[in-house]
């Protein structure tokens, strides 16, 4: 069982994935992220979106609405169930799509865009040369991702910081300014 870390949600139970290979982002990951951003009324993204935890959690700190993707339908009923309980339902969306696809067909723009792929399969990658067409000039980009896996962003993307979690790196990136 997870939990909402902090908010106005603070301690509510989040159901978890009956999927064994489910990997969530940590509690001190997800309040140093919320510690970070400025998310009152933000629009969020949340791509690979497993529980959807990270977008619960910025819900619960302020973001005014959150889209959901994810291609498995475990995912889906999961995040329905939460947003049932969390009685959130009125500022969520969810979408049963894989994340490649989504970002190459998506017509709408973000505040924040938060990814965390499955690791070390190389989607982070691909996932990357997409994103560009969800991203708002001031919006902020959030790769939760492996030490392991090398990141190759394209050349749109500035880093704006990157910390270590153990065996994650969260990386923010933002659009660069092209004058």
């Amino acid at each position: 069982m997870l939990y909402i870390e902090s908010g106005e949600l603070k301690g509510r139970k989040i159901e978890l994935v009956p999927n064994a290979n489910t990997r969530y982002t940590p509690g001190k990951v997800r309040l140093a992220l919320v510690s970070m951003l400025d998310l009152k009324g933000k629009k969020v993204l949340e791509l690979c979106a497993g529980s959807g935890v990270v977008g619960f959690e910025f819900l619960s700190n302020g973001a005014s609405n959150v889209f959901f993707v994810d291609v498995s339908i475990r995912s889906i009923k999961t995040i329905e169930k939460n947003a049932k309980n969390l009685n959130v339902k009125d500022n969520i969306k969810v979408i049963k799509k894989d994340a490649r696809i989504f970002l190459k067909s998506a017509k709408e723009k973000f505040d924040i865009v938060f990814m965390d792929p499955p690791f070390n399969l190389g989607i982070v990658n691909e996932l990357l040369n997409f994103v560009g067409n969800v991203l708002k000039e001031d919006s902020i980009l959030i790769v939760e991702h492996s030490k392991k896996e090398k990141l190759t962003p394209p050349d749109y993307l500035e880093v704006l910081s990157s910390k270590k979690y153990g065996d994650v790196l969260i990386d923010l990136f933002k659009l660069k300014n092209i004058l």
